[in-house]
Parts: C-alpha cells; sequence; structure tokens
C-alpha cells in the first residue's frame, strides 16, 4: 500500500560494504528501534568476551548482566530496551557525550521517573539542588554522593549526623553498649537493630532497679538500711551455714571432740601457710551441743571481723539471745533475705555503662527513641533513590558508550577508521620502525595460534610488561603484521606497547606465525631464500677448496723445506746453526718469504684449476633454474595467501564470534602496519658518510644486477683462465741459427 505524501516515511536502516560483507550502520535511536527487528545473521558479532574489548569495564558489566564473560545478541537487545524505555531525548546518544539532561529522562515511566528522583537527590547531596544536568563523573563521585550521613539510604545514623544533642547522646551511649556499624560515608553509627537493643535492655535494667520500690515489703525488708544488712548476712552466711552443720556433726558423733583435737595437736605453728589453711576450713567457733553460735566466745581469727559486724548490725541483733544464735533464728533470717537475694541474682547488666538512673529513664523516653527512629526511618527511605543510582549510572555510560559499541559490535566500520580506534584494539605497538595496531591482548597463545594459523595473516605473540619490579604487571600479546615487511623481526625482539589506557609497556616476541606480508615482500622472499641456499652452498664449497688448498700449501712449504736442506754444499744442521750469522739468518727469512710466496701462488693456482672445470654456461643454468623451480612457486604462494588473508579468524582466535569472512585487503593492511610519516617541519639533513650514496629503491631490480654482475665476472674469469692455460701449454717457437761471418768463421 502506497504512503500518502503527507505521511511520514519509514526509517530505514543504512547498510554498508565493510570488509567485503554489508553491515547495519547505528547512528540515531531510530536505527536502535530498526536494530531490534534485524536478524542477528546481519550483525557482524554475535558474541565477544568482554576481556577482548577496550572499553570502560562498568559498560562491559552492565551489558553482561548474566556475568559468564561474554556479551552476546540478547544481551545487546535487552540493553537497547532498556535504554529506548527510559529516555525521551536522545541528542546525547547521538552525539556520545556522558552528560545527561535532566529532560531527556522520560518519567512518564515508573522506573524513568525513579531515575529523575535519584538523579536530583545526588545532585542535593553534591550540593547542586538547581543544576538540570548530570555528569558522569558526578555520578562516579560515590564518596561526595553519600557523604550525607543522614541521606545515604543505609539506614545508619552517626551521632554527629543527630537532629538534637539528646538524640545525639542516645547514639553514643547505645554505640558504647552494644558497638557501632559503619556508615557508607565511613562515620560509625547505630541501626534501628543497635537502638532497639539499647532500648530493651536499658527497659530492663530500669525494670529491675524500681522493682524494690514497687514491692518494699519483699524486696526490702529492712527498708532502705537492707541493703547494707544484706552485705553483713552474706559475707557469713556460708560461715555460718557450716557451723551449724559441724553443731548437728558433733551431736551425731561422739567422736568430733577427739579428731579435732587430733588435728589441733599436728598443726605446726611455725607455719603460716598451714595455720591459714586450717582456719580456712574450720567453723566460725568450736561446735557446741546446744548448736547454738555464742558470738562471745572463741572465734574463728579469719572469720572474726565478719560475724562481730554481723552481730552488731542493729537489724540483726534482735536475733540473738544473750550474744547466742540459735539454727531456728538463723533459718527464719535466710527465710527473709531470700528474695532480695533473689532480686540482686536477676541484675541485668547496665546498657548505660555507669549512668544514673535518672539520665538513662531522660535517654529512653518514648518520645526521644521515636525521633530517632524517624530519622533511621527517613534514612532507609532514600535506599531505593541511591539504589537507582547504579541504574542512572548505567544510563549515563550508555548514552556515552552505547553507540560507539554497536558500531564495534553490529558493524566493524570503526575497525578500518585509522582516525578512530576501535574498542577491539588493545593499544598499538611500536617496533622496527613501525606502528601496529591490530593488536589484542591474549589468555592462551597456544590455542590462539592454532586458530590465527588459518587467516593467512602474520602475527607476532609478545610477553609484555610494566610498572616497578615490586609491583609488576604483565599480559601477552598477539598483533596482526598486515603490511610492509617482516624481514626484520625475530624471537627475543623488543619493542614498546602503547595500551588503550595510556600506559607503557615493554614488549618482547616470544613467537611468530610466519606469513607473507605484502606483494613487494613476497617478490623478495624468493631472492632471500635464494641467497641464503646461495650463501650455505658457496660456504660449504669454499670451506672443502679451503681445506684442499690449506693441505696443498703445506704439502708445498714441507717440500720447500726439503730441497732447502738438501742442496749441495749445505751444512748440517747443528753445523749450520753454530756458524749462522745475522746476514745468513737474514738471507734464510728472505728465501722462506719466497718459498712461501710461490706455495701460495701454487695455491691459488689449484683453486683457479678447480674452477676450471666448472662451465660458466652450466652454473649460469643451474642458476636460472633454481631460481624458477625455487622461487616461483613461493611467489605465487605468497600472493595467494596475500588475497586470502582473513581477518575474521584473527578476531575468532580471541573468542569472537564473527559472522562473515572479511578479507584483509591490501589497502587494509596500510592502516594496521605503517610506518609514520615525518613531520612537514622537519629539516633534512644527509650525514657525510652517505652523501654521494643514491640508494636503489626497487630491490628486486637490486638483486638482479648483483647477480648479472657476478655472472659476468665468473664469465670474464673463466675465459681469462683459458687464455692463459692455452699460451702456457702452445710449444714454444724453435730458434733459427745466427749467420756468420767470413771473419768469424775458422
Amino acid at each position: 500500500m502506497k504512503k500518502s505524501p503527507g505521511e511520514p516515511q519509514a526509517h530505514k536502516l543504512e547498510f554498508r560494504l565493510i570488509g567485503g560483507s554489508y553491515q547495519p550502520l547505528v547512528e540515531n535511536a531510530d536505527d536502535l528501534r530498526e536494530l531490534l527487528e534485524l536478524d542477528e545473521a546481519h550483525w557482524a558479532l554475535n558474541s565477544i568476551s568482554v576481556t577482548s574489548m577496550r572499553c570502560d569495564e562498568r559498560f562491559l558489566a552492565f551489558l553482561d548482566d548474566d556475568m559468564n564473560g561474554k556479551i552476546r545478541t540478547g544481551e545487546v537487545k535487552r540493553a537497547v530496551v532498556w535504554f529506548l524505555g527510559v529516555l525521551r531525548d536522545f541528542h546525547g546518544f547521538e552525539e556520545g557525550s556522558d552528560t545527561l539532561l535532566l529532560s531527556a529522562i522520560d518519567d512518564s515511566t515508573p522506573e524513568g521517573a525513579a531515575l529523575l528522583d535519584s538523579a536530583k537527590l545526588v545532585l542535593t547531596n553534591l550540593g547542586d539542588d538547581s543544576a538540570d544536568r548530570i555528569t558522569l563523573a558526578q555520578i562516579r563521585n560515590d564518596q561526595q554522593i553519600i557523604a550525607c550521613a543522614r541521606r545515604n539510604g543505609d539506614g545508619v545514623i552517626p551521632p554527629e549526623a543527630a537532629d538534637t544533642p539528646e538524640a545525639e547522646e542516645l547514639i553514643r551511649t547505645a554505640m558504647k553498649a552494644f558497638g557501632s556499624i559503619r556508615d557508607v560515608s565511613g562515620s560509625e553509627g547505630i541501626d534501628g537493630t543497635i537502638l532497639d537493643s539499647f532500648v530493651s535492655a536499658a527497659t530492663n535494667f530500669l525494670a529491675w532497679a524500681d522493682a524494690p520500690g514497687k514491692d518494699p515489703e519483699t524486696l526490702l525488708p529492712f527498708g532502705e538500711d537492707t541493703a547494707a544488712s544484706y552485705q553483713k548476712y552474706a559475707a557469713v552466711a556460708s560461715e555460718i551455714d557450716n557451723y551449724f552443720i559441724a553443731c548437728e556433726a558433733l551431736n551425731f558423733s561422739t567422736e568430733a571432740p577427739q579428731r579435732l583435737g587430733k588435728v589441733e595437736n599436728t598443726i605446726d605453728l611455725l607455719n603460716n601457710p598451714a595455720i591459714r589453711s586450717f582456719f580456712s576450713a574450720a567453723p566460725p567457733a568450736e561446735p557446741r551441743n546446744d548448736g547454738k553460735l555464742d558470738f562471745n566466745t572463741r572465734l574463728n581469727p579469719l572469720q572474726r571481723d565478719a560475724l562481730l559486724a554481723f552481730a552488731a548490725d542493729k537489724h540483726l541483733k534482735h536475733l540473738l539471745k544473750e550474744s547466742k544464735l540459735s539454727q531456728p533464728e538463723w533459718e527464719r533470717l535466710k527465710e527473709k533475705f531470700a528474695p532480695y537475694a533473689a532480686w540482686l541474682s536477676s541484675r541485668p547488666e547496665d546498657p548505660s555503662g555507669g549512668l544514673d538512673l535518672e539520665t538513662l529513664r531522660c535517654l529512653t523516653r518514648p518520645e526521644r527513641v521515636d525521633q530517632l527512629r524517624e530519622m533511621l526511618a527517613a534514612d532507609l527511605a532514600v535506599a531505593p533513590r541511591i539504589g537507582a543510582c547504579n541504574q542512572l549510572h548505567k544510563l549515563i555510560l550508555f548514552q556515552a558508550g552505547l553507540k560507539e559499541f554497536l558500531n564495534n559490535y553490529i558493524n566493524l566500520s570503526l575497525l578500518f577508521n585509522p582516525d578512530a580506534p576501535s574498542l577491539l584494539q588493545a593499544g598499538k605497538l611500536v617496533m622496527d620502525g613501525m606502528c601496529l595496531t591490530l593488536c589484542s591482548i591474549v589468555q592462551n597463545v597456544a590455542e590462539h595460534k592454532n586458530i590465527v594459523q588459518r587467516s593467512n595473516i602474520c602475527v607476532i605473540y609478545l610477553d609484555a610488561s610494566t610498572g616497578t619490579p615490586d609491583a609488576a604487571r604483565t599480559m601477552k600479546l598477539a598483533v596482526a603484521v598486515t603490511s610492509r615487511n617482516i624481514h626484520n623481526f625475530f624471537v627475543g625482539k623488543y619493542g614498546i606497547f602503547f595500551a588503550a589506557d595510556g600506559s607503557l609497556w615493554d614488549a618482547r616476541i616470544i613467537d611468530v606465525v610466519q606469513q607473507p606480508v605484502s606483494i613487494s615482500e613476497a617478490l623478495r622472499m624468493p631472492f632471500y631464500k635464494f641467497g641464503e641456499f646461495i650463501a650455505n652452498l658457496a660456504d660449504r664449497f669454499f670451506s672443502t677448496k679451503s681445506q684442499d688448498a690449506q693441505k696443498q700449501l703445506e704439502v708445498n712449504l714441507n717440500s720447500a723445506a726439503t730441497t732447502a736442506t738438501t742442496a749441495p754444499g749445505a751444512l748440517p744442521a747443528a753445523q749450520a746453526a753454530k756458524a749462522q750469522t745475522p746476514a745468513v739468518s737474514g738471507s734464510m727469512m728472505l728465501m722462506g718469504s719466497g718459498i712461501g710466496i710461490a706455495a701460495l701462488g701454487s695455491s691459488i693456482a689449484f683453486i683457479v684449476k678447480q674452477l676450471a672445470h666448472v662451465s660458466i654456461w652450466n652454473v649460469l643454468a643451474v642458476l636460472l633454474g633454481i631460481i624458477l623451480i625455487f622461487g616461483g612457486p613461493v611467489v605465487v604462494v605468497s600472493l595467494v595467501k596475500l588475497y586470502r588473508r582473513n581477518l575474521s579468524r584473527f578476531l575468532e582466535a580471541n573468542g569472537v564470534a564473527v559472522n562473515r569472512p572479511m578479507r584483509l585487503s591490501r589497502r587494509m593492511g596500510t592502516i594496521f602496519t605503517y610506518a609514520p610519516k615525518l613531520p612537514k617541519a622537519t629539516l633534512l639533513k644527509r650525514d657525510l658518510v652517505n652523501y654521494f650514496s643514491h640508494p636503489i629503491s626497487n630491490w628486486p631490480l637490486r638483486i638482479l644486477l648483483i647477480l648479472l654482475l657476478a655472472a659476468l665476472c665468473a664469465w670474464g674469469g673463466y675465459w681469462g683462465f683459458r687464455w692463459m692455460t692455452m699460451s702456457k701449454s702452445a710449444p714454444a717457437p724453435q730458434q733459427k741459427p745466427l749467420k756468420t761471418t767470413a771473419a768469424e768463421q775458422p
């Protein structure tokens, strides 16, 4: 059905040819909505590890909502749906801004309203109530946001945050009794649990303290003096009980006195510890048959003072008859003090730390406690608003970075943009005068290498380290070499790596996946390999000939020495040594030098003679055949590998799920590997040593010229040697007899 002219046209998602396949671009909110309906098969990536992306860690954590370390298409779609649902203005998204306008939040939805309320609370805590926008730096200022202890949502109130001095005193007293909790702002305070515990303990203690006043007849048998009389009673209660038991034992057995006498007779009066031990176990006085305790008789010296104080108490004195206490009276006294003793034993711990009862009652008045509870409730009430700060943080991060992320996930347009480094690139390696930017952090080199070998891309693996020796950090890198040459790359070579966060790392090559990197290097490679082959062949050949020449030289020297010593008229060795003079010695040295030169000449002639048997045409034919047979296939294979370089395999080696293969062309390769140009204002000045040198830029032509020159020299030497040989082997011309004159005839 055709739309009318006034009806708005449907938005169409733009696709661009990137790396050999059409990929969707994301530029605005309409693209986001269309993206939700697009089949994932059209996305550049379907999954990527969070460690493979150079991105804000919190941003990636918000995307990876299942926290499995992978960001998959479903998580990306959920993030887009949430982002579209909480904003009404997407200009900040299109600009990648980290400043969120409050008016851009869609407060018509519950979640949007919560985000707006949270933003206002954050600005209030930051002291900027009138602001109409909030930045990423502000939302990340956690310390300042939660510095206001009354509005941080943790339900903890420090003493300094209390509204009144009474509430502050209550908080400090409760902290002394039941400890404290650290507020999110860093201050120590109390929460509702501590407050309830303190109030409950204080209430119990006050109820216990008020119990005697409510039942004085039972708990205060002697009125206000009950406490003092009870102390005197409690000091001798166990000893008096022991005395009456001893009296019963006396009546039970007639042998008790004799046994007691035996014990007294065995005490060493000079042993004070033994005496004290005896009296500590002895009753207050000597047991009587009538079962009464006489306070006027001899008393146990260790208990005498306490017993006399008990007998002198005005409330206890009426129990004594003629200074004697009977067991029935003692039992009645115990029953009278029993309620008071039980009340004392039930004393709870004083939570006030020694405060008087009136002060404790003032602190725990219901109105004061309720006031503090209201403060705690108000603090907890902002917890959802403070909790929404995390979602607000997520919203600002998505506005600032979601567009860039999608253009590194839905499409790979930024990967091939030299002016905007991709999130897939971990940094830049500088080595051998080149900048290499297609770098990724590798967890397992062996697994990565097993996959990357199928990409036909040359990859070097490096160990990188930074930091001081006591706090060093290390990582492993995989760097693609996509242009220029790798002739100077070898295991152990050093370089420097600039990470995406600006840190500088030392890097060292630990492994190389050898692949052709450029057409020029592919053409030069056969000559490199052929040169190595010729060098090895020549080294073996001349090593052998050098050994033969050395042996021939030794033979010639020995033969010359033998001839010199056996010449006619030569003296024996002993006589020659005695008769040798400096002049003769000099002549012998001169003769030895001549012999050595002659031997060296014969050695050179031997080498030339060996070369004479080699045909120059055969040598040239062999060289040409080696170049064609050995170099031709190398060039062809290298060119095929260059054409079939697959960037997708390089990404997949690092755990990235790439939908389609992307051929790495020569032009793309120069984006990732290049030699930076010299600044325009640079003053170029040649060194005097190289002033007259004009290096040939075409290396294949240069190598070919060198080979032709070597062949020409070999051809000239060969024909020169043949001419010399033919001239020596020709017969000497016969001399004609000279004519004689008549005068000369006999």
